[in-house]
């Protein structure tokens, strides 16, 4: 009965041991699926109001308790985030410009 249980305990293993090596293959990267490098802050042109070629506002989220996020998407789907202290209604003179392919 031990080897029984035995035996099929060390089937049970190898087939897992198999399994596992051909699902594991390492995937081909193409050039197109690598990171340009790291995003930076850029003038975003907010001084004193949110200029409408930003585009729509997609979303807001809150970093910090003064400040908030505002998400936008232009017309060619570049993601640009602009930040607005919610205490003073001061707009941050950088924003961050994240491009899409």
């Amino acid at each position: 009965m031990t080897r029984r249980i035995v035996f099929r305990v060390c089937i049970l293993a190898a087939l897992l041991a198999a399994v596992a090596t051909v699902a594991c293959t390492k995937l081909q990267e193409s050039p197109s699926d690598t990171l340009v490098g790291p995003l930076a802050f850029k003038l975003a042109g907010a001084a004193g109001a949110i200029p409408e070629e930003f585009g729509t506002l997609i979303g807001v989220s809150q970093p910090s308790q003064d400040w908030s996020a505002l998400w936008f998407q232009k017309s060619d789907k570049t993601i640009v985030a602009v930040f607005v202290n919610v205490e003073t209604g001061r707009i941050y003179e950088k924003g961050l410009t994240i491009p899409r392919k």
